[in-house]
């Protein structure tokens, strides 16, 4: 398997890119996300990667980070969805904002990518629910000291919304920042609800 690639971004158009690493070209499709429109021909990226084998050949998948590709993974499992489909959730929502629709069950919002219909949207929130809280649970958060303290800890249940915030691709910064804005008695609940509640926050700046 081809975890990642780092190379030159020789060539790119909507939905793929050509990345040169040791005189040869990747031809790679991607998602239209905002990560990657930033890049630009002849810059030096670093492209995470999911290779799959199909009737018609070899297909070669790419992401800005391991989390999408995670989240490429899950989608793909889903009965229906296949890349392409997957590809285009991931360039119309961003981890958060997905993670957001389907612990909600928010059916109008998936509906909204193309492709996605009402039963289709059912199935990725009947699928993903359990799954998501489960998959981004403990992503090891960098240490911090205020003066002599150590790390703050907020709780069992902040404490694995914080790693999850940043399996999300936050910052442990922007994570620790909203956390300390949520009441007491709100981090006293589950994993999964913490996490909503940040994640509503976040969209909200």
């Amino acid at each position: 398997m081809i975890d990642y690639i780092t190379g030159k971004l020789i060539e790119k158009g909507p939905g793929w890119i050509v990345v040169e690493n040791n005189g040869k070209g990747f031809h790679v499709e991607v998602p239209l996300s905002r990560d990657i429109e930033k890049w630009e021909e002849g810059q030096e990226i670093k492209v995470f990667t999911r290779l799959t084998l199909r009737e018609d050949g070899l297909n070669l998948y790419g992401f800005a980070g391991a989390e999408e590709r995670n989240l490429f993974n899950l989608i793909t499992g889903v009965s229906g969805f296949g890349p392409r489909l997957a590809l285009s959730v991931l360039g119309l929502t961003s981890a958060s904002q997905f993670y957001i629709a389907v612990l909600e069950e928010d059916v109008k919002t998936l509906c909204n990518i193309p492709g996605v219909g009402r039963k289709s949207a059912q199935r990725l929130i009947l699928e993903l629910k359990e799954k998501l809280p489960k998959f981004f649970p403990s992503f090891p958060g960098e240490e911090v000291t205020k003066g002599d303290s150590t790390t703050e800890h907020f709780g069992t249940s902040a404490d694995e919304a914080l790693n999850a915030l940043q399996g999300l691709g936050y910052t442990y910064a922007e994570a620790i920042s909203v956390l300390d804005k949520i009441p007491a008695e709100e981090k006293n609940t589950s994993t999964e609800n913490i996490i909503k509640i940040a994640l509503k926050k976040m969209s909200t700046r």
